[in-house]
């Protein structure tokens, strides 16, 4: 049975700081469940979930414990991190012997290969890879079995662009390779010999301790860093060399230095690839009768946080597309900017403002996802991806990344298929309803209906919404005797205390705060009067812009011989985002021609039974493109990975992962 390198970290201090001690839990880890795409036809996006059962004897995940080493820390809400690696190097052995030759504690029995022949070198020992002075460059590889994938290593730079990472290597005169230097990082190109930068990124601070992800996929090569000492950069993409190829076959990756990298390091190196990033949403610590102590982690990714934030914002501009919306529900959600990869798309808001008002992040996002056709999820490094319209059929998704057969002679190979024809997906019928709105100008928007009283000294803040109009924009401030008014009495006979209330609009759009817009906004009312209280007995807001809805739009896309066929099966989309027909008629039309006939689809099973298996649990993610071949069951074909499942039991070693597979095309 193969078996991964796993790192599983918890950030207990939240400073990011990933290599600091008490993070990680991996060694207490006694089983593991993880969860991740979608399972069901539905569109919405999916969180992500890890279920962890922690050994807990000492009582050191128990929160309160007093005792326990992470006293005070022990909360839901930390970040969690995890990650798996096949092969893998831990830079041990005999301190001083060239890493040539040797063999991964964790691997498929491939040695290291030393490319070059000149006098400089890698040696290993003590958890560490070290630079070996001699003449010229030295490249050292493992075969990964794979062009496409993850990899993974420790680095600390000390010298200037003197070492780095091999990328696909053919031979001594072809390769790819990352450059480590005081300006910056750089993506060569290695073409008989002679380097050529393909790309650029900043660079690594010398003298700290980076983990470092490199992403190929196609022709992308991108390298992502996290600084594990002081968290000054968490899972930061610093290169990005999409577009620039080198060969896309090579299996073969490593490390390489000039001969004369003397200060560089390396550790931990191997196909690394992170699994799941998120937050941890509760800790259950509980006796077993079996097990004894233990401690029930669970977490979520990103997306569980977006299903908690609620926006009341206004969306204008012109010729959006879903990254641009995309981009501003996130920025209003409080997502961070730096982790965020987003495909275009074509334009889907013309020109006609939109409110999204008291609905949620991931609500919005799971509108823009239907309306875009695309594909919305967090990556286990914590990037939110929206995938666009096509993105499936295009680049590397139209390359095979594995086969996969029922016969136990094959490796890779599955032990279960559950296959499905797929008919219960087919739309024959759709309709996309969008509408636009009219700008009536300036308009009274919305009017308190009550009397409220404040009490001297005090204030009240109003969610103010408008029940008459679609949405709102350039909301006035609120004017003395013409938009508000203040008496002693509720009746309005008593003194006249106009003068003493302040009214503001303190999260107007562009104002610091929570923001709101689109349909209303809060208007905040102060009674500075030092003795009497107020009775508000006039307050209102108006608009310069304020839209009524025409009448909706219908753009309807059929297909005859699928009805014919399977009957009618019908499907309207309402449209938060679309406002003109032809993004209407063109993402009906493609969905139409994805489900006008039945998606075969399926679960697929494996499990870490030998080093082919283990190499795609490691190495697959969403909407890869894989092979099916069992006959027995009529199913030879191509498929994208929707949704991804692992469960691990540390006392046996065992793994198996279930894979919802969706016909290729759909």
């Amino acid at each position: 049975m193969a078996n991964p390198q796993w790192r599983v970290g918890v950030d207990w201090d939240g400073d990011g700081a990933w290599g600091a001690a008490g993070k990680d839990v991996t060694a207490d880890i006694m089983a593991l469940r993880w969860r991740w795409g979608r399972w069901s036809d539905s569109e919405r996006p999916v969180p992500a979930r890890l279920e962890l059962t922690l050994r807990n004897a000492d009582h050191k995940y128990t929160p309160g414990n007093a005792a326990s080493p992470l006293a005070g820390k022990i909360a839901a809400g930390r970040p969690i991190w995890a990650a798996l690696a096949y092969p893998w190097e831990d830079g041990g052995g005999v301190d001083g012997a060239d890493l040539a030759g040797r063999l991964p504690p964790i691997g498929d029995g491939s040695p290291w290969v030393k490319e070059t022949a000149g006098t400089s070198g890698l040696v290993s020992g003590g958890g560490q890879i070290r630079p070996q002075s001699g003449n010229g460059d030295c490249l050292y590889t493992l075969d990964f079995g794979a062009a496409e994938g993850p990899i993974g290593f420790n680095y600390r730079r000390g010298s200037n662009g003197k070492g780095g990472a091999v990328l696909r290597l053919v031979s001594v005169w072809d390769y790819l390779r990352v450059r480590f230097g005081n300006t910056g990082t750089l993506l060569e190109k290695v073409s008989f010999g002679y380097p050529t930068v393909l790309r650029r990124g900043p660079a690594l601070t010398a003298g700290v301790n980076y983990f470092i992800e490199i992403e190929l996929h196609g022709n992308a090569v991108r390298l992502f860093a996290t600084d594990l000492d002081g968290g000054t950069s968490d899972r930061r993409q610093i290169l990005d060399g999409q577009g620039q190829a080198g060969n896309l076959t090579a299996t073969k990756h490593g490390l390489w230095h000039d001969g004369t990298a003397a200060v560089d390091r390396w550790a931990n190196f191997g196909g690394w690839r992170s699994l799941f990033y998120g937050t941890v949403t509760a800790l259950s610590p509980e006796g077993d009768a079996e097990r004894g102590e233990i401690c029930r982690l669970t977490a979520a990714d990103g997306l569980a946080g977006l299903e908690q934030v609620r926006l009341f914002r206004l969306l204008t501009g012109r010729n959006l597309n879903a990254a641009a919306i995309a981009n501003r529900i996130l920025t209003w959600a409080g997502f961070s900017a730096n982790h965020r990869r987003l495909e275009g798309g074509p334009t889907l808001i013309a020109d006609a403002p939109r409110a999204l008002w008291e609905v949620t992040a991931a609500q919005a996002l799971n509108a823009l996802q239907r309306e875009s056709d695309g594909f919305i999820y967090q990556d286990g490094r914590g990037y939110l991806r929206l995938e666009a319209a096509g993105h499936r059929t295009s680049g590397a998704h139209t390359a095979v990344q594995a086969v996969f057969a029922d016969s136990p002679d094959s490796s890779p190979s599955l032990t279960q298929l559950a296959a499905d024809s797929g008919d219960d997906g087919i739309e024959n019928v759709l309709t996309f309803r969008y509408r636009r709105a009219e700008n009536r100008g300036l308009q009274e928007i919305w009017r308190l209906r009550e009397k409220a009283a404040i009490p001297a000294g005090g204030r009240r803040e109003f969610l103010a919404e408008s029940a008459g109009y679609a949405l709102v924009d350039r909301i006035r401030l609120p004017l003395a005797v013409a938009d508000y008014a203040a008496n002693s009495r509720a009746d309005g006979r008593g003194t006249d205390l106009t003068g003493s209330l302040a009214v503001s609009l303190p999260y107007a759009a562009g104002s610091s705060g929570p923001g709101y817009g689109g349909k209303g906004t809060v208007v905040r009312v102060e009674n500075r009067h030092s003795t009497a209280a107020a009775y508000v007995t006039l307050l209102r807001l108006q608009a310069d812009r304020a839209y009524r809805d025409y009448e909706p739009v219908s753009c309807q896309a059929a297909d005859a011989a699928s009805q014919s066929r399977y009957g009618i099966r019908s499907r309207t989309v309402d449209c938060r985002f679309i406002d003109h027909y032809a993004a209407a008629r063109r993402t009906a039309a493609a969905r139409l021609a994805r489900r006008k006939a039945p998606r075969p689809e399926g679960i697929l099973t494996l499990t870490n039974r030998d080093s082919g298996n283990l190499r795609q649990i490691v190495q697959r993610v969403l909407s890869d493109r894989i092979r099916i071949v069992c006959p027995e069951r009529g199913v030879n074909g191509d498929f994208f990975i929707a949704g991804m499942e692992l469960t691990a039991a540390a006392g046996t070693g065992e793994l198996t992962a279930r894979w919802r597979v969706q016909a290729a095309g759909n």
